[in-house]
């Protein structure tokens, strides 16, 4: 979540609870959703960060869902149990089933090399080629996150175009000093297994998976891309108060993240992963801890206090955001798909249901720990308190939560964060300690002003939206995109998502989902000449045309 490294942009009204469905109706006692969790997700729906919430709760043999917000702006309908999401990265678990199934059948090994299933491929690099399956599932094989070679020909469907043979020569071509197989998410890793895994099976990636996956679990409203039968079903992707494209053309990274599916479904799956179905055992594998105890193939790893394990994984599109999670101990699971970009929310809500352990409400003001806290000469942590919760956003990210957990410490599960502020003589909070993945980062207050701004939202006509659009060129590599659509403005940098930008002053634009901005030019005749990129630092974009 703290990544200095970071590239720039890199991520994604009041409603109640409007639909309660049964899905079970001989069930004595249906599960609950936890009340801290619905307010959670209530106040998603009123800061307008999302905008269709449709959760599943599955209980020893009971399941239901819950709807809560609205189809889109057109649509006031909340979501039912068959109303359709794209799940994004919650696909990578069925890529690990599809994969496990053909291992079951001795047509792969988890331990065998990518040479071995890949012939046609003359790598440059011997290391390269001996990456195991068991590594891409884990995020360990050293890959990058995304080839180098993706064109990114439409912005607003990023993994569209990208074909069997761009990865076949990605593969080949790439040849690093060396590979550093310590856990690194790579999409690239999760695609490639996905293509492996098919051509085991013989078929093309979505019918792979239909065929060994989703018909042997009856899962009919899950799917590798958007059916035309499934559009009047669709919950309209939404991010930062607008609508959002769907992502459906992954062709050869499908297997990172192109299923859609509905509620129902995937309620169907935590039951088929928990009773005795006939892939059961194919899923049991596929849970199982590969060494470290926080990864299986897949799926994240997360203990409880009483040693029993929490087995999730999350997903994020352009317009989309999920969660899943199962208690193989207790027999329950929990789903959660969203039209959202708030993807660590959606996560941390998501945790604290299927934990059962909501993050408890401190009983101290949260005010004296507002402020910015310095992590580096050029990197602050900023931490603020929203509707009695508490919030940190480093310098160019995203807002992520904190969970109180006892006096002056916080933490954010999902991301294994934990924070403790410190107090002078005069019980003032003058600074933190950030602990993330083993490693403690003491951080001083400094000036509020160093900190992340916030912003207000101003009008502007459509005749003076429209002229921000146009392409401008960060680097040799990367390009902005800016489009309209429906007098909203949209930034695509090259390789991202297509990210709603809102404005706050003349020729000033302002990202909600991180910390950044867009500051347009005008040249003596008023023309619009270039863009300069304000995130952990300015780059400036001229305009290419």
């Amino acid at each position: 979540m703290i990544d200095r490294m970071k590239m720039p942009i890199w991520i994604i009204g009041f409603a109640a609870l409007a639909t309660t469905l049964s899905w079970q109706a001989h069930a004595a006692v249906e599960p609950e959703v936890m009340p801290e969790v619905a307010a959670g997700f209530t106040r998603l729906l009123e800061k307008d960060e999302a905008r269709a919430i449709a959760i599943g709760l599955y209980d020893n043999g009971v399941s239901r869902v819950v709807g809560m917000g609205k189809l889109s702006d057109q649509n006031p309908a909340a979501p039912a149990n068959d109303t359709l999401f794209e799940i994004g990265s919650i696909s990578k678990v069925f890529t690990a089933l599809l994969t496990q199934v053909q291992v079951d059948a001795g047509r792969l090994d988890w331990n065998g090399a990518i040479a071995e299933y890949l012939p046609e491929v003359k790598f440059a690099n011997a290391d390269v080629a001996a990456i195991r399956l068991q590594e891409l599932a884990t995020h360990t094989s050293g890959l990058p996150r995304l080839p180098d070679n993706m064109r990114f020909e439409n912005p607003s469907n990023p993994y569209a175009g990208y074909g069997r043979d761009d990865l076949l020569a990605f593969l080949a071509a790439f040849d690093p000093e060396s590979l550093q197989k310590n856990y690194a998410y790579s999409n690239l890793g999760a695609g490639l297994l996905g293509v492996i895994a098919a051509d085991a099976a013989g078929e093309d990636y979505g019918a792979a998976m239909s065929t060994a996956v989703l018909a042997p679990l009856d899962l009919a409203d899950t799917s590798s891309g958007l059916r035309q039968d499934f559009m009047g079903r669709l919950a309209v992707g939404f991010s930062g108060g607008a609508d959002m494209p769907n992502w459906d053309g992954f062709d050869a990274l499908a297997g990172a993240g192109a299923l859609v599916s509905s509620v129902k479904d995937m309620l169907m799956f935590i039951e088929r992963s928990l009773d005795g179905h006939a892939l059961n055992g194919a899923i049991k594998k596929i849970q199982a801890s590969q060494g470290d105890g926080t990864t299986g193939l897949a799926w994240h790893l997360q203990h409880t206090d009483d040693g029993e394990t929490i087995v999730w994984h999350n997903g994020g599109t352009g317009g989309y955001a999920s969660f899943m999670g199962l208690r193989p101990d207790k027999n329950t699971g929990v789903i959660i798909l969203t039209t959202s970009t708030a993807y660590t929310r959606v996560t941390e809500l998501g945790l604290q249901q299927i934990s059962g352990q909501a993050a408890p409400k401190p009983a101290v003001d949260l005010a004296p720990y507002e402020g910015a806290y310095r992590l580096d000469e050029n990197f602050v942590l900023t931490i603020f308190a929203d509707d009695g919760e508490l919030f940190g956003q480093a310098t160019g990210q995203g807002a992520f939560p904190l969970g109180y957990t006892s006096a002056d410490r916080f933490s954010f599960a999902a991301a294994n964060i934990e924070i403790t502020f410190r107090r002078d003589s005069d019980e003032r909070v003058n600074e933190l300690t950030l602990l993330q993945a083993g490693t403690a980062t003491t951080a001083i207050r400094v000036d509020d002003a160093l900190g992340v701004q916030r912003r207000t939202e101003i009008s502007l006509d459509p005749e003076v939206v429209a002229q921000y659009a146009g392409r401008y060129r960060l680097t040799p590599d990367a390009v902005i995109s800016i489009e309209t659509r429906n007098n909203q403005l949209y930034a695509t940098l090259t390789g991202q998502q297509s990210i709603p930008v809102f404005p706050f002053a003349a020729d000033k634009f302002f990202y909600r989902v991180v910390d950044a901005e867009l500051h347009f030019e005008r040249d003596a005749d008023d023309r619009i000449v270039a863009v300069v990129l304000h995130q952990q630092g300015q780059q400036r974009a001229p305009r290419v045309d």
